[in-house]
């Protein structure tokens, strides 16, 4: 394994145990919760924005039927917003966990999301 695969299957492990902190919050009939937490701990890419390692803010809106997640840092200005698609779980998620692709620039690009005890995951459009 190179060192580039490497350091991104470290990042993956670090951003798991790390990971969101997950929001006790009550759950919509989406089967999420209305909004959550995350840390990157690297610039992460989401819906096509370089967001700067830390802590945010997740939450949901809806447009019409399309669902959107937006990340704003806590302390901070940045702030992205995501198409996702809702994917129901056949139970509830027993832990918080993300999934990266890599982009051309050996970025981390946000692809899919599972938030502690929500009974759907969010799978971002490119």
């Amino acid at each position: 394994m190179d060192s580039q695969k490497r350091m991104f299957v470290v990042m993956i492990a670090a951003l798991m145990l790390i990971g969101a902190a997950t929001v006790m919050a009550s759950e919509n009939p989406m089967g999420i919760a209305p909004k959550q937490e995350i840390t990157f701990t690297a610039p992460t890419i989401v819906g096509g924005n370089l967001l700067p390692a830390g802590d945010y803010k997740v939450l949901h809106e809806m447009q019409g039927t399309t669902h959107i997640m937006i990340f704003k840092q806590l302390g901070g200005k940045a702030e992205a917003k995501a198409k996702c698609n809702l994917v129901p779980l056949e139970a509830k998620a027993t832990r918080t966990e993300q999934r990266y692709a890599e982009n051309a620039k050996n970025q981390p690009v946000l692809v899919e999301m599972t938030f502690r005890v929500d009974t759907a995951k969010h799978v971002l459009e490119p």
